[in-house]
């Protein structure tokens, strides 16, 4: 028998603080909360933990994060931190010459629009640097690619190869393919790629695992399970991480394919449904299904009611029929949808199929995740029809590529409607959050200092994006512990009381006692793992490690 009492910081149950000094641990389950001398009268033998002035919270869940790409990246060449055309240009170069094996492809991703001219790097430039090998790097957002001479012949990509219908292959002013790909017109190279196995893959999910772990987060959603495109379905591979020890608490969402029709409905669910029932004893439960209506803005490829400024409206990946199909046979078969949309189009689209389906049967939580541009006449819609808003939060700033493309392609009526999460919250919708990674960073006080600021931490004087979008920090925090765990379906944890899952997270100070402007730097000190204690400053997501009063002198 294990027993561990937490104390000596504020206690933030999962929806607001609460009066209490300590709480009691037995084997994995929280057992005591209340006053310190009452709780170790409890548990007399029990080792102790000091917050040290730290808030002890419940541990966050990611409702929508993408490990395998995580670690799919993690083989390849990535360029989130080269900086510029040139940063990435030598990074390619330097991979491709440490390759053993001259044909291999080179992989990767990260590039950003904002470092090319126009949005959209060429394959001239990857040529000058790789010219006698296929490439294929993903940008930032992983809904667009970059592409060499190489790759684009060996997949018969050239001026006389249409569009998919799910994406653009960009051109330049003779019609031959320019290098970028947006959305579907990736899988035209992607699909000839070749994929590491789960053999490859597990080591780094595990190791993105134990980051998500020092970072507080024992919950997550792997955000879409399939082999599409240049993307492997990463379930075997969770299966291995598991088998090797991988902690926490994964659940996924399966893609649904883009070129599904109405009559294959019934087929897929089917499928889903056994599928789901399969997984729930593999410790990695597949109980959502993922639904992707549109693109980015960036690349004009989320669905605009009004469209962009060169008369274009974005894409949309499904016809009407097929997803009130879907959401009416998935919610009837017992499992929430899980919906991508950035656009205002989009964002209705889906909130008129759940409407259409009526109530979703009891514990169903479907949700849309980026909800980036919402009409105001949309807002209540969440809550009349029981939609979760599944929040990035941390994109909800004026940052650099807010404000040099993504607002001048909105216009300013329609800047003004990103990311209402205020506005959400005040109409009833529940609200959830995840972050997203490795499209932007994982660590949850960074998102929830931009929920309640609506600025960039490192850019306190930026004008606010919608102030009046802004969240009070309980209700955040509240989104990113009890309701992303409610989200993914792990009712265990999420919440400080007794018989809850001992999952905790622990942070460096209590940020409800200092500026709003310094939420965003308070730091995870401590994670409690189903009782399992992780010292996060010493092991910063590298690896964790179980930790117990006799073991760590820090525990002492």
């Amino acid at each position: 028998m294990s027993e561990l009492i937490v104390t000596g910081g504020a206690v933030f149950d999962g929806v607001e603080r609460i009066d209490a000094e300590a709480v009691g641990v037995r084997d994995g389950l929280i057992v005591a909360v209340g006053a310190r001398d009452e709780v170790r009268r409890g548990l007399p033998h029990a080792d102790e933990l000091d917050a040290a002035g730290g808030l002890i919270a419940p541990s966050f869940a990611d409702a929508h994060v993408h490990l395998g790409l995580v670690a799919l990246e993690g083989l390849d060449c990535t360029l989130d931190d080269t900086g510029s055309e040139r940063g990435c240009l030598e990074r390619i170069r330097a991979h491709a010459e440490a390759l053993a094996d001259p044909q291999a492809w080179v992989r990767g991703g990260g590039w950003r629009a904002e470092w090319f001219a126009g949005g959209t790097p060429s394959r001239a430039a990857l040529d000058a640097v790789v010219p006698d090998r296929p490439v294929l790097l993903l940008d930032s957002d992983r809904h667009g690619a970059w592409a060499n001479s190489r790759a684009l012949a060996l997949a018969g990509i050239d001026r006389t190869t249409p569009d998919p219908p799910d994406g653009r292959i960009v051109r330049d002013a003779d019609g031959e393919p320019q290098g970028t790909l947006r959305e579907g017109a990736v899988d035209l190279v992607g699909r000839i790629a070749p994929q590491p196995g789960p053999d490859a893959l597990a080591p780094g999910i595990r190791t993105a695992a134990d980051h998500l772990l020092s970072l507080g987060v024992t919950g997550w959603q792997e955000a879409a399970l399939a082999s599409f495109g240049s993307i492997p379905d990463f379930t075997d591979a969770y299966l291995l991480a598991r088998a090797a020890g991988m902690r926490g608490r994964p659940t996924g969402a399966v893609w649904v394919p883009r070129d599904l029709t109405v009559d294959a409905v019934a087929e897929f669910v089917a499928g889903l449904r056994e599928r789901a029932d399969r997984a729930d004893a593999t410790g990695f439960p597949t109980r959502t299904a993922k639904l992707m209506l549109d693109g980015i803005v960036e690349s004009k490829t989320a669905a605009l009611r009004g469209g962009y400024p060169d008369g274009s409206r974005g894409l949309s990946y499904f016809p009407d029929e097929v997803v009130h199909a879907v959401v009416a046979q998935v919610n009837a078969a017992g499992i929430p949808v899980h919906v991508h949309a950035i656009g205002d189009a989009a964002v209705a689209r889906a909130l008129d199929a759940f409407a259409a389906a009526g109530p979703a049967p009891h514990g169903v939580r479907n949700h849309i995740a980026h909800v980036q541009v919402v009409d105001p006449a949309d807002v209540p819609r969440f809550a009349a029809t029981g939609t979760t808003v599944n929040a990035q939060a941390l994109w909800a700033c004026r940052s650099e590529v807010m404000r040099t493309v993504t607002a001048p392609l909105l216009g300013p009526q329609r800047s003004a409607w990103q990311f209402p999460f205020g506005s959400l919250w005040r109409s009833g919708a529940a609200l959830a959050m995840g972050s997203d990674w490795p499209v932007s960073a994982p660590d949850p006080w960074a998102a929830i200092g931009v929920a309640v600021t609506r600025r960039e931490a490192d850019h306190p004087d930026v004008d606010p994006l919608g102030a009046d979008e802004s969240l009070p920090l309980a209700v955040a925090l509240a989104a990113y512990t009890s309701g992303s765990h409610a989200l993914i379906g792990d009712g265990a944890a999420g919440r400080i009381r007794v018989g809850a899952a001992a999952d905790l997270a622990i942070a460096d100070r209590d940020p409800f006692a200092g500026a709003d402007d310094e939420i965003a730097r308070t730091r995870n000190a401590w994670t409690i793992a189903a009782g399992h204690v992780i010292d996060a400053r010493r092991h910063s997501g590298a690896a964790s490690a179980d930790v117990s009063a006799q073991a760590c002198p820090a525990c002492a």
